[in-house]
C-alpha cells in the first residue's frame, strides 16, 4: 500500500475543544467561542479581552441559572419584576428613591438599606427585586 491510500484525520482546534467544553460544562463558551472569535478578529481584541468576554458570558449564564434555581427552591407563588410593581399602593412610596437603589451604589459603598413599614405594604417585593438585580450584576454583598 502506498502512503496516499491512508487518510489522516486532521483535527481543528474547535474539534479538540468541543469534548473539553462539554466535559467542563461550559455551555456559553461552547456556543459562543466561534462567533466571538470572529468579532474579536474584526475589532482587534487582545487574547485577554476575548477570553474575558467568554468568561463573563459563562459567569452571567451560571448566575442566571443559580438565581432561577434559588427562586424555584424558594417556591415563590408568583415571580414578578420591578416593572410589574404597583406604584399606586402603598400611596406614600417614594418611587424615585426605590428605583435609585437599583443602581446598587449602596453595595459598592458597603452600605445597607433598611425598608420599614407595616405588614402588607409591599416591602418584600422591592427587596426581592434588589436581590435579583444584585445577583445579575455580580455585586458582592455579605450577610452578618
Amino acid at each position: 500500500m502506498s502512503a496516499n491510500h491512508h487518510t489522516q484525520l486532521v483535527l481543528t482546534p474547535a474539534d479538540d475543544m468541543e469534548p473539553h467544553l462539554t466535559y467542563l460544562q461550559l455551555a456559553f463558551i461552547a456556543q459562543h467561542y466561534a462567533p466571538l472569535a470572529t468579532q474579536a478578529a474584526q475589532h482587534a481584541w487582545s487574547h485577554v479581552a476575548y477570553l474575558a468576554r467568554l468568561l463573563e458570558g459563562e459567569a452571567n449564564m451560571r448566575r442566571d441559572r443559580a438565581t432561577k434555581s434559588r427562586i424555584r427552591l424558594a417556591r415563590f407563588p408568583v415571580i414578578t419584576t420591578l416593572e410589574q410593581f404597583r406604584w399606586d399602593w402603598p400611596t406614600r412610596i417614594n418611587r424615585l428613591q426605590v428605583q435609585n437603589h437599583f443602581r446598587l451604589e449602596f453595595i459598592k459603598a458597603k452600605a445597607n438599606r433598611i425598608v420599614l413599614g407595616g405588614v402588607g405594604l409591599g416591602k418584600s417585593q422591592p427587596g426581592n427585586y434588589l436581590y435579583r438585580a444584585q445577583r445579575r450584576t455580580g455585586a458582592h454583598h455579605h450577610h452578618p
